[in-house]
């Protein structure tokens, strides 16, 4: 596996995690032209700037890709576009099976609620967290508005907290005349989105060209 981002605090984590398992992890900046053959997947927590770096050496060297960088512009997005013609690449701002079983929850209780509700995000992190609102609750909120019947009745707010060392709050809340419901999923540690992160480049490997997201993979992998 190549790491760009080798050395922050997600490439620190999927590192932690390959030393468990029988992966090796390798410092995208430092890869040598013989040991190519040798990668299954790029696992890119960089920058924007990093990430065009990972798209174009992964096409190059035709490399599936997994991303978890926030913070990509239209530009970026244009990118991948020509990316998923020639390489499998999975976009993701969180790689936790807790997000996305909070969303199935969501979903549910938008489903069987008869009064239309207003709704508000939360989102908490820790002070060196770059990208405000955060990826995850950005995916959030297109998730809700693209919902097909979705019950919310206004704009949907997202407000952005950074606090101490906070690997990851979200809280979504719901208020309507019967009362208000909150849904929240909170982040432990960061080796949750190293373990998905790792699990979704293993199921990568064997996909064909084109774009794929967290779903795709929790889908076949359930």
């Amino acid at each position: 596996i190549l790491i760009n981002g080798f050395n922050g605090n997600m490439g620190q984590s999927i590192q932690a995690h390959c030393k468990k398992s029988e992966l090796k992890a390798t410092d995208f900046k430092e890869v040598k032209a013989k040991d190519i053959n040798d990668i299954s997947a790029v696992i890119d927590f960089s920058s924007p700037e990093g990430f065009i770096a990972s798209v174009n050496f992964c096409i190059e060297n035709s490399i599936p890709l997994i991303s978890g960088t926030t913070g990509l512009s239209g530009e970026h997005l244009d990118i991948v576009g020509t990316a998923k013609k020639f390489i499998p690449i999975l976009l993701a701002s969180n790689m936790s099976l807790g997000i996305a079983n909070l969303k199935s929850s969501i979903e549910q209780y938008l489903s069987s609620i008869s009064t239309p509700a207003k709704c508000k995000i939360i989102e908490i992190h820790h002070t060196h967290k770059k990208d405000s609102p955060s990826g995850t609750a950005i995916e959030i909120q297109s998730y809700l508005k693209h919902l097909p019947g979705s019950k919310i009745d206004s704009q949907i707010d997202v407000q952005s907290l950074r606090i101490g060392d906070i690997f990851g709050i979200h809280r979504i809340i719901f208020e309507n005349a019967d009362g208000v419901t909150t849904f929240q999923h909170i982040a432990n540690s960061r080796i949750v989105f190293a373990r998905g992160a790792l699990q979704a480049a293993k199921w990568i490997h064997s996909q064909n060209p084109g774009e794929y997201s967290f779903a795709d993979f929790l889908n076949k992998k359930l």
